[in-house]
C-alpha cells in the first residue's frame, strides 16, 4: 500500500489542480509556513494561485500504515520555473474513503 501511495504524494506535488484537488479529502487540512493552516477550500484556491512544481524528489522516506491509514514522512526538493530550489520536511496522512485514498493532513516545514 504505501508504495502506491509514495506514488500519489509525487503526482499531488505535480499534478494539475484538477487531479490535485480529486485527492483532497472533504475534511482535509494542510499546514503551511509561513501561510497557516488551510481548509480544503483554502488549498484549491491556493493551488489555482500558484504555478504548479514541475520536478520533486521525496527523500528520506518513512511511513507508517493501517488498513485505512498511511501517514508519509520525507524531505521534499522541488523546483518551479524561474524559481530557486524548495526544501522541506513534510508529512501526509492519506485515509481510506470507500476504497479510494484521500489526503486528510498534510504539512510542510521548510528547512
Amino acid at each position: 500500500m504505501a508504495d502506491e501511495l509514495w506514488r500519489e504524494e509525487r503526482e499531488f506535488w505535480l499534478a494539475g489542480v484538477a487531479e490535485a484537488a480529486r485527492k483532497l479529502d472533504g475534511s482535509c487540512l494542510m499546514a503551511f509556513a509561513p501561510t497557516g493552516i488551510l481548509n480544503r477550500a483554502a488549498v484549491i484556491a491556493a493551488l489555482q494561485s500558484a504555478p504548479r512544481w514541475q520536478e520533486v524528489t521525496l527523500a528520506e522516506r518513512a511511513s507508517i500504515e493501517t488498513d485505512e491509514v498511511c501517514v508519509l514522512a520525507y524531505r521534499a526538493t522541488a523546483r518551479r520555473a524561474g524559481a530557486e530550489t524548495y526544501r522541506a520536511l513534510c508529512t501526509t496522512t492519506w485515509i481510506r474513503r470507500a476504497g479510494d485514498w484521500r489526503i486528510l493532513q498534510h504539512q510542510q516545514t521548510p528547512v
